[in-house]
């Protein structure tokens, strides 16, 4: 997941809660082993590697979490794909550098593309993929998925009042602590890290955000010319679960705001915040976009 798990537990025994926050750890790592394409044995590389009709067999995480990704591929009418590697390799090079590729380079890498091109069966918890050459990436909703497995952990330990960290991208309000309103959460400009550009206080759900400063790595695979998004510096999605939250922080890279509006008022529990190109804002320029009852108090 090329991040930093952190957690943050209230709890009177500190020895305990230590336990239980290296039980949480080692989840993660389990499931790193298990979601990671860039570990040779893990599910994910298995399912990259295979043949058209070649069945594979999934460990439950991974079979769940490619599940959780199609159901968000459909809500977001293909604006979140995690079988969007071909077009990355076509837009980037090795170095994650914007190239320029042909529109044949791009035609056939979104033939590549999308989720209609492999099957999920859930009585046998395997895959089929039905052509050669889709690469799935679970980067996009990995990081959403472990820290509800942590949050799991950590119920099942009785440390419920914790807030886990997903990297600085995506955080999991497990429950608040007694006597505090939420948990304290600062949104950062992208473009200038040291502005903060919102202060609140998370009292449930989870929030999710991505952006641009690590490069040109967020693809719109909707359209063949699809390449690098260029409408916001940064996106930040709240809905009730990280899964959720960490999918949609992605599509609302490339949502129009009609449709990050639509999709707010549909979705109960679901808010957003985007932050355009140029970095020179503050939280009443109109530029600074919000949607969603939830910043209504913010």
């Amino acid at each position: 997941m090329a991040t930093v798990y952190e957690l943050y537990i209230s709890n009177e025994d500190e020895d305990y809660a230590r336990q239980g926050a290296q039980a949480a750890f080692a989840e993660v790592d389990r499931l790193e082993s298990e979601m990671s394409r860039f570990i040779s044995n893990s599910d994910i590389s298995r399912l990259n590697a295979a043949l058209p009709g070649q069945v594979v067999d999934l460990g439950i995480d991974t079979f769940e979490c490619l599940m959780r990704a199609k159901e968000m591929f459909e809500k977001t009418r293909g604006a979140f794909d995690i079988s969007i590697g071909a077009l990355y390799d076509c837009w980037l090079d090795e170095n994650r550098s914007l190239r320029e590729p042909s529109l044949d380079e791009v035609r056939k890498a979104s033939e590549l593309t999308g989720l209609e091109l492999f099957k999920l069966d859930d009585d046998d918890f395997c895959a089929e993929v039905l052509v050669e050459g889709v690469k799935f990436d679970l980067g996009g909703i990995g990081k959403g998925y472990a820290a509800e497995k942590v949050a799991e952990i950590l119920k099942e330990w009785s440390l419920e009042q914790s807030l886990v960290l997903a990297g600085a991208s995506s955080v999991l309000c497990v429950s608040v602590p007694d006597g505090m309103n939420g948990w304290p959460v600062r949104l950062r400009n992208p473009d200038q890290p040291s502005d903060i550009l919102i202060r609140f206080d998370l009292k449930e759900g989870a929030i999710s955000g991505s952006g641009r400063k690590k490069g040109q790595h967020i693809i719109d695979p909707r359209t063949i010319e699809a390449g690098p998004v260029e409408y916001s510096s940064g996106a930040w999605a709240l809905a009730q679960d990280a899964i959720t939250a960490d999918a949609l922080s992605t599509a609302f890279m490339m949502f129009t705001d009609e449709e990050i509006s639509d999709y707010c008022l549909a979705n109960s529990g679901t808010a957003a915040i985007i932050a355009p190109l140029d970095g020179r804002l503050n939280p009443a320029d109109p530029a600074f976009k919000k949607f969603g009852q939830f910043w209504e108090s913010c």
